[in-house]
């Protein structure tokens, strides 16, 4: 069968390049399983986690070089498999999304149990799976529109929460963030240029506060897209933005939600009558 080129098609394409592009970014930071060596675990608050837990799994990796170079492989040939299998044969494509949903839930599941990054930085991986599981066009599209619901909560209800706790209203607020989350970047590297850098802002409380309240505006922008898709574009640059900054003031790498801007992204998240194609 020959594919010609649909929505669906360029977002499958886009989701890999963004999973292996983050893959290179992680391997060159000494960040995947097998580089880090995990020695020990925590034990997350939910149901989920804890029936997780019983397999046993997250406790056979550590000090484990060559099951967590195992789970690596896995996970990291788990989209390529799904790419493949797709341009050969869309209709049973979705056996391989659901290998690669189930591939990704258990390694995001052991990976963020050691010290490495939360859980809700790698939701796309836990999530976006989903949307390559329906036969039919029709089902991918309404499980993408639903993904992009989701991403517009996710990222509002930051702002909310923000303003839940008051914390928009103290201008001392960001001053004690940066204070607990670098103290130690602080004290051992104060010589470092983000340690100056973040030393700058603590010392300039209006300015920190000012960003803090710029990232709440910003979180709280993205309510507009549960009543339009016009300003999509301005909501993806805005996130970036906010990615960026994320890691440059609050040294976070969430970059790892990057795929759900693909929800965002104009002629790709949205769709109406005649736009898909079929091979």
């Amino acid at each position: 069968m020959q594919l010609k080129a649909t929505r669906r098609y360029a977002i499958i394409v886009l989701y890999c390049m963004l999973f292996y592009a983050l893959l290179l970014y992680k391997l060159y930071n000494g960040m995947l399983l097998y580089q880090m060596q995990p020695v020990f675990f925590y034990t997350r608050q939910d149901v989920f986690t804890w029936l997780f837990m019983q397999t046993g799994l997250h406790q056979w990796l550590l000090n484990n070089t060559s099951g967590c170079l195992l789970f690596d492989v896995v996970f990291y040939t788990a989209p390529a498999i799904y790419f493949l299998h797709y341009r050969n044969n869309s209709q049973t494509a979705y056996l391989s999304g659901i290998y690669m949903l189930l591939v990704n839930w258990v390694y995001v599941q052991c990976y963020t149990l050691y010290a490495t990054n939360s859980i809700e930085g790698h939701l796309a991986w836990l999530l976006f799976p989903l949307v390559f599981l329906p036969k039919k066009e029709e089902g991918f599209a309404l499980l993408l529109a639903g993904l992009r619901y989701f991403f517009l909560f996710f990222f509002a209800s930051a702002g909310l929460w923000k303003l839940r706790q008051r914390g928009v209203f103290n201008t001392s607020e960001m001053t004690g963030i940066l204070l607990i989350q670098h103290k130690e970047l602080l004290t051992n590297s104060p010589l470092y240029w983000q340690s100056r850098f973040i030393l700058w802002l603590i010392q300039h409380q209006t300015i920190s506060y000012l960003l803090y309240v710029s990232a709440t505006v910003m979180e709280l922008v993205f309510i507009v897209g549960f009543f339009t898709k016009k300003f999509d574009k301005a909501l993806l640059v805005l996130f970036l933005v906010f990615l960026v900054m994320d890691y440059l003031v609050m040294r976070i790498p969430y970059f790892e939600v990057a795929p759900l801007l693909l929800t965002l992204y104009p002629g790709l998240g949205s769709y109406g009558k005649g736009q898909f194609v079929t091979a």
